[in-house]
């Protein structure tokens, strides 16, 4: 026996017998029912349960009321069951689905959580209150905040699909209705603001939002148009390279003439004629069209158009030689004159080239032909001639032009053998009886080409003074058009190099290549 007592399993069923026998004591009451032995449930009063509207017709009504707002509520369960329902699981609701416009008493429902059970409901009706539903169209108002870069100009903002939005709100707010649209930065920005999505806001009178409004479309595209200086300029193609031997461009049209420039106005100030692009002529080797693009210079936002085609008609190439094209002499230096050695006459033959309808307009007028004698001294120079031709002319020289200057300090006077100032000394005397032998406006009376650096007017000089004032040459630069040069040659009176000669009876004098003053 005893070592059954001392057996754990014994001690186990024997516990269990003896804490069985102890709860039915504590819970036995010889002076109740048996039925009220084992009850364990408590009462619970839950004060403000807030009541709430089911099936509102929102599209036609507005629940403007419910009165009272909250209830009391009594229920009954067991002690655990009310430690572990949360307020949320106690609701009431009120149906509205089938009410009218106006005022109205309706019940409430309760629902509770499993195991409790509702006692009391205080109290069991609701007055509720519908305010019927109006829809009006409003206008949308974009506002801008910021400035666009450049100080560029705002336009007026674009709404899509268009400017108009409906806006649904109970009859006695409609009127409260200050403001239907949205606001979208532009600060910094260079182009249109394009596509951009917004939110329609309403706000009342006092700039309150009203959240309850329905807003049909709630959300509208909006595009904010920037505009930009222009300004319209010339379009120039540039051109590089020859053609290829034996070809020639006859015609040259490009689809435009002129592009417009967008950007700062301080940028576009700074242009007077738009370039940039380029046209490789060694690569034209038979007509057709070619497409460019016109990129935007720095500093411009964009160019209108972006392209240019043209289209070209290449050709065999014709040739002809321009005959006695004057050289002109550019660039010497204060204290200098020059004189052409070769060519001694100052002319020059020029051999051209192009398309046979461009060459027959071509004339000596079209042609320029520059020495250009900067930084040179006094001595013998051989200098390279610069030719200038009309657009898609060429020469046809087999190298390069030049010409042979010699420079000389004007300043030093001429040796005395030199000029006498007596119509019997070679050189260019005045009419004794008039005294004077004068050349004006400058005309070119030297057949050598001389020129000098002085005052464009020649003095009258007595017989045998020497004159010491020259005149100078001038050269105008010339223009796109292709224009020859008029060249001044530079005159010395009575110091004449051989190339005047006077009448003693008339006054005239003649230069060797035909011009004429009077001295009389």
């Amino acid at each position: 026996m005893d070592k059954w007592l001392s057996h754990p399993t014994s001690l186990k069923i024997i516990s269990l017998v003896i804490g069985i026998l102890l709860w039915a004591v504590v819970h036995f009451d010889s002076e109740k029912s048996p039925n009220t032995v084992a009850s364990l449930t408590e009462t619970k009063v839950i004060d403000a349960v807030k009541v709430e509207a089911t099936g509102l017709d929102d599209k036609n009504y507005a629940l403007r009321v419910i009165e009272p707002s909250t209830i009391r509520l009594t229920v009954r369960g067991t002690a655990s069951n009310l430690v572990f329902a949360t307020p949320d699981d106690f609701q009431v609701t009120v149906d509205v689905s089938g009410a009218k416009e106006g005022r109205q008493v309706l019940p409430v429902t309760v629902s509770l959580p499993r195991g409790i059970e509702r006692i009391g409901v205080e109290p069991s009706v609701v007055t509720v209150e519908l305010e019927k539903m109006v829809t009006k169209e409003f206008e949308v108002q974009i506002t801008t905040e910021g400035q666009p870069a450049n100080n560029y100009k705002l336009g007026e903002p674009i709404v899509k699909p268009n400017n108009r939005v409906h806006i649904t709100l109970p009859e006695d707010r409609m009127d409260d209705v200050g403001f239907v649209g949205a606001n979208i930065s532009v600060e910094g920005e260079e182009d249109t603001v394009n596509e951009k999505k917004l939110k329609v806001n309403v706000l009342d009178k006092d700039g309150n939002e009203m959240n309850d409004a329905q807003i049909n479309p709630s959300v509208v595209e909006v595009e904010v148009p920037i505009t930009k200086p222009f300004k319209k300029l010339p379009l120039q193609l540039g051109l590089t390279g020859k053609m290829p031997d034996g070809l020639a461009i006859s015609s040259f049209q490009p689809s435009v003439d002129q592009v417009t420039i967008y950007g700062p106005q301080e940028m576009l100030d700074r242009y007077d004629f738009y370039d940039g692009l380029s046209i490789d002529l060694s690569k034209l080797k038979q007509s057709g069209t070619m497409e460019l693009n016109i990129p935007p210079e720095d500093g411009i936002a964009s160019v209108d158009p972006n392209k240019v085609t043209v289209d070209y008609t290449v050709v065999p190439a014709a040739t002809k030689v321009l005959p006695q094209l004057k050289v002109g002499l550019i660039g010497l230096s204060d204290g200098l004159k020059a004189k052409l050695v070769t060519p001694e006459s100052g002319m020059l033959d020029l051999p051209i080239q192009g398309a046979p309808n461009m060459l027959k307009d071509v004339g000596v007028q079209d042609v320029q032909l520059i020495a250009d004698l900067s930084g040179l001294g006094p001595g013998s120079h051989v200098v390279p001639v610069e030719i200038h031709l009309p657009r898609f002319i060429e020469d046809h020289l087999d190298g390069p032009l030049s010409v042979t200057v010699e420079i000389t300090d004007a300043s030093h006077p001429p040796d005395a053998g030199q000029t006498t100032g007596k119509a019997d000394s070679g050189a260019s005397t005045g009419d004794a009886a008039s005294g004077t032998g004068s050349q004006t406006g400058g005309a070119a009376l030297s057949g050598g080409g001389e020129t000098a650096q002085g005052n464009d007017q020649q003095q009258a000089v007595q017989p045998g003074e020497p004159n010491e004032q020259t005149g100078q040459e001038t050269v105008p630069s010339g223009g796109p058009n292709g224009q020859a040069a008029h060249t001044d040659a530079a005159v010395e009176g009575s110091e004449g190099t051989g190339g005047m000669s006077a009448d003693a009876g008339t006054g005239t004098s003649t230069d060797a290549g035909g011009s004429t003053a009077s001295g009389g």
